[in-house]
């Protein structure tokens, strides 16, 4: 178990720009990141219940259908081949 707690980075002292590129080199998009503050600007609220709205938002059905369409369509598009 001390081997492990060795290991650990604390990420706290990485820039987010760091984390994002890190991301990127992993494969992830991370152009259009979401933040409590998106939520903070119009509502009020506590971080928690700001994340859980994110959450909420971003993984509704509606929200994923069209983000799957929309890479369809785009792939079509460049008429990549499935």
């Amino acid at each position: 178990m001390k081997e492990i707690d060795k290991n650990k980075m604390d990420l706290k002292n990485i820039s987010s720009e760091d984390l994002r590129n890190e991301l990127e080199l992993r494969g992830y998009y991370t152009e259009n990141l979401w933040h409590v503050d998106d939520v903070f600007q119009k509502y009020y609220c506590e971080p928690e219940e700001a994340q859980e709205i994110l959450n909420s938002s971003l993984t509704n059905e509606w929200i994923t259908e069209q983000i799957f369409t929309t890479i369809n369509e785009i792939s079509n598009d460049y008429k990549l081949k499935l």
